[in-house]
């Protein structure tokens, strides 16, 4: 681990190092990713649903705390090996350029597009519900838009457990029925679809 530190400090200073468009550095995650090992304890539902490339959205739960989101990248990454994209970075330097090389992007749908293009998955957070943690809030109508835009899957993905605590359970739903009818409407659907399909899978848990 020390000589992997070393190497990797050693690129970063020579600038010989890659970075993504979006700013990930897949070798720094790669680096870490054994930490969330070790403070958590990650069970994964259909991951295979998710499918090993190809552009996908995930709409996930979340409540005050921070880990939701973390247990979901370190979740998914390793049941498929894929990186997710957390939409939510604050667009504020220099936490921003900290957060992007782990794979964060700032909550506008221009960047959402963008990814989606390029095949990367991309969470976006459905609204808190504080009253009762158990209650699906709203998915972001604005950052679903995207997907529907470019006819790509929209999944619910329910992340379950208690901010201190080790055990997580990640529940990945099928892919959300494509809305039609003209564009506000079908976005509209979409949204509500997303909450419903996050709401099924938290009252199975």
């Amino acid at each position: 681990m020390s000589g992997s530190v070393v190497s990797l400090a050693r690129r970063r200073w020579q600038g010989t190092h890659t970075i993504d468009p979006w700013g990930l550095d897949r070798e720094l995650v790669s680096l870490v990713e054994p930490l969330a090992s070790l403070r958590w304890d990650i069970r994964v539902d259909g991951a295979d649903l998710l499918g090993a490339r190809g552009p996908a959205l995930l709409v996930f739960n979340r409540r005050f705390g921070v880990t939701e989101p973390l247990v979901l990248a370190a979740g998914i990454h390793r049941a498929t090996g894929r990186d997710v994209r957390l939409v939510g970075c604050p667009d504020v330097a220099p936490l921003a350029t900290m957060l992007r090389r782990f794979g964060a992007v700032v909550a506008v749908p221009d960047e959402v597009a963008g990814l989606l293009r390029a095949g990367e998955v991309v969470a976006v957070a459905a609204d808190r519900a504080p009253l009762r943690r158990s209650r699906a809030g709203a998915a972001p109508l604005a950052l679903l838009e995207p997907a529907l835009g470019l006819d790509v899957p929209v999944l619910p993905v329910a992340v379950r457990g208690r901010e201190l605590g080790r055990r997580w359970q990640v529940s990945v739903g099928e892919p959300l029925p494509t809305p039609g009818g003209p564009a506000p409407l079908a976005e509209a659907d979409l949204a509500d679809h997303a909450r419903r399909g996050l709401q099924d899978l938290l009252d199975c848990g």
